[in-house]
Parts: structure tokens; C-alpha cells; sequence
């Protein structure tokens, strides 16, 4: 309960880190649209580093830092958690929302030392919770007040590992179509990849984007459409072994590896086609935005992408780990000029009434009111 109900709540917003990635965009997201007559964010890291510290600052936001080191497995890590409820405290903090795995567990154990709620947030499927983190990841998220998740397939899996299903919510993605918009329309920075390709925006450090089926697809596609470029956005580990195969299947003259691209917004405007190979995935965010960008799509069906993508409305899907599949119908969409606009146009309408910034706000005030008792009436726009 708000002990005072004149002043904003505080919500403390705990991050691992804030390098650039899908959730972590979501996470200053939230930040930014908090309406601070009824929330104050307060932001907390494990490490303060990242490209998405500079929106926060521009927000005027220093996160405080709890750091945890390389490892939970540590007697360190009581100690963090015991500096974090003090802070909790000191700092009249009401509720915690917790961001990732290593947050979740830090978040938790603070937030109940300090009396006050907390929220997990789980947005994919665990590809990468492996060994001791998988039964932590489980443990938390039944010990938290609320379980956030962004898709109804990530919600079925808690179930499954026993969280109580009234203490799960699902929270969609949200796209600042406005911003998006703006960022489309701007000129991309040199080095641009020709306009009019298939363009695949994911990070390369794991094999669950799927992008070495990617570029097999590829090779089948350029056999009937010679003309057709791949435009892959992203940067990781695996980049070297990527375009590696792209040599190795003779089409690396037709595929443009451009790296993380501040400017993804204006490449994908520019394109014809999006595209997801993943094996995995929570709500993708790079499939929003190239919906967002009126842009039709291709994508394996896997997870959240099978409530984004509406078959043969907005794109394709087709299985995982299926090249074939996967070239066929890239080559449907390229040889339909019209079907491309069409579903081009429906998959901007799903997001303009699904997956926008103002939807994804209701749901996190939601929440909010929902575990704090906030009693702060909202502000009508307009009102006289």
C-alpha cells in the first residue's frame, strides 16, 4: 500500500544489464512512459554498462548498481541481496520489478526481506537457462507476487513447472509507433544494403535464431530469383561461422552482413520482405517492427511468433529447421507484388491495435495498482 498516497509510488526497475537486445529495449520502454504523477522508477543494475545507459540519461536516470559479480553461486550474493532490501527501505521503494534471470532471483530474495512485492519478468523459453539456473529460474518465479510474461506460450510453460496460474500475467510487447515511425523515415547511414530485400534482424550469438537455415533457404531461393538479397542486422559471436557458410553455399555477394545498425529502423523500411528462422522466441520484436514497417513475413513457427504472425493475413509460418520450407514461401511472397502490400498493411494494423506503446502501459499500470493498492487518480488528456 502507498503509505502516501499524494505522492508517486516508488517502482524500482531491476535490469542485469542494458546492452542492446529486445527485452532490455522494453525495460526503458517501461521506464520512459511511467506517468511520474503515479509511479517514480527507480532504476537498479547488476553492471552498469550498455548502449541503453544514454536513454536513460537522456530520461535523467542513473541506475544504482548492485554488483553481483560473475556468478550467483557465490556468498557474495547474500550480501547483494541484503545491500538491496536496505536500499528497498531507506528508499520507500514499493515494489520491485525484476527483469531477467539473474534480477529475478536478486529482486525476490530482496523484496521479501523487505516486505514490499515483486515481479519476475520471463520473455522467452529457456533456451538459454541451462544446468543450476533452470530450477532457480522455476523456484522464483512460484516465490514472486506476480510473473510477467509477454506471450501465452511462456505463460503455459510456468504453468507447467507449477506457478499458480492467477499469479502469471501476460504483458505484450509494446511498439512507440510514433517514434518507430520517425526512425523509418530517416535516411539510413552509410553503409546501406540496396533497398528491396529479405531482411532478418536478430542477434548472432546463439544457434536458436536459426540464421545458418537462413542461409540455406537462401541458396534455394537465388536459384529462381538470382536478383533477391538477404540483409542479416545483428552482431555475436556466431558472425564469423555466418558468413563462413555464406561462402561456403556461394551466395555472399547477394548476402549483406551489416552488423547491430542504430538505424535498423530505416533498413528494414527498406525492405521487401522480414524474416524469422528461430527456433525460439517470446514476443519478437524485430518481427513487430517489421510489421510496423509494413514489411510481410516469413517466419518459423515457434513460441510468441504464432501470436504475432496471422497466417496468410499478415505472412507465412512455417516449421522450424526447415530450409525448404522456409525458401518456398519467401519465394511466394517475393513473386506477389500485391499480396506483399496487402499483408504488409494487416500485419501494421495488428500491431497499431495490439502491440502498441498505450496498451502495453494499461497492462503494466495494471499490475502496478494491482500489488501496490495504488489509489492515484489518472489524468484525462484533454479535460478541461
Amino acid at each position: 500500500m502507498n503509505p502516501n498516497p499524494t505522492r508517486p509510488v516508488k517502482v524500482l526497475v531491476f535490469q542485469n544489464r542494458f546492452r542492446l537486445g529486445g527485452q532490455e529495449l522494453q525495460t526503458v520502454l517501461n521506464v520512459r512512459t511511467m506517468d511520474r504523477t503515479r509511479f517514480e522508477p527507480v532504476v537498479a543494475s547488476l553492471h552498469m554498462d550498455g548502449e541503453h545507459l544514454a536513454d536513460l540519461a537522456v530520461e535523467g536516470i542513473r541506475p544504482v548498481v548492485f554488483d553481483l559479480g560473475t556468478s550467483m553461486l557465490r556468498p557474495n550474493t547474500a550480501l547483494v541481496v541484503a545491500r538491496a532490501a536496505r536500499f528497498l527501505r531507506a528508499n520507500g521503494i514499493a515494489l520491485v520489478h525484476a527483469q531477467d534471470l539473474y534480477t529475478n532471483v536478486v529482486g525476490v530474495a530482496a523484496a521479501r526481506l523487505a516486505g514490499i512485492p515483486s515481479v519476475v519478468t520471463r520473455v522467452d523459453l529457456n533456451h538459454a537457462v541451462t544446468g543450476y539456473k533452470r530450477p532457480v529460474l522455476t523456484w522464483v518465479s512460484k516465490m514472486a507476487d506476480r510473473v510477467l510474461v509477454n506471450a501465452v506460450c511462456i505463460r503455459d510453460l510456468a504453468i507447467r513447472e507449477g506457478v499458480e496460474p492467477d499469479r502469471i500475467v501476460v504483458v505484450r510487447n509494446g511498439l512507440d509507433l510514433a517514434a518507430f515511425d520517425r526512425a523509418a523515415a530517416a535516411e539510413p547511414e552509410p553503409p546501406a544494403p540496396e533497398p528491396g530485400g529479405i531482411v532478418s534482424v536478430a542477434n548472432m550469438h546463439h544457434p536458436v535464431k536459426g540464421q545458418t537455415d537462413l542461409l540455406m533457404a537462401m541458396k534455394e531461393v537465388l536459384r529462381v530469383r538470382p536478383d533477391a538479397h538477404l540483409v542479416l542486422v545483428g552482431d555475436g559471436v556466431r558472425r564469423p561461422h555466418l558468413e563462413r557458410s555464406a561462402w561456403q553455399l556461394g551466395i555472399a555477394d547477394r548476402c549483406h552482413f551489416v552488423g547491430h545498425r542504430f538505424d535498423a529502423p530505416a533498413i528494414v523500411a527498406r525492405s521487401a520482405i522480414g524474416v524469422s528462422s528461430s527456433y525460439a522466441e517470446g514476443i519478437s520484436n524485430a518481427i513487430l517492427e517489421a510489421m510496423a514497417a509494413r514489411l510481410p513475413i516469413v517466419a518459423t513457427a515457434v513460441g510468441g511468433t504464432v501470436e504475432l504472425v496471422r497466417e496468410g493475413v499478415s505472412g507465412y509460418l512455417v516449421p522450424p529447421g526447415a530450409p525448404a520450407a522456409l525458401a518456398r514461401r519467401l519465394l511466394d511472397v517475393l513473386a506477389r507484388p500485391q499480396l506483399r502490400r496487402r499483408m504488409g498493411e494487416r500485419g501494421r494494423r495488428i500491431v497499431e491495435e495490439e502491440f502498441a506503446v498505450e496498451q502495453m502501459r494499461t497492462s503494466y499500470d495494471a499490475l502496478y495498482e494491482d500489488l501496490t493498492g495504488l489509489k492515484v487518480p489518472r489524468i484525462m488528456y484533454g479535460a478541461a
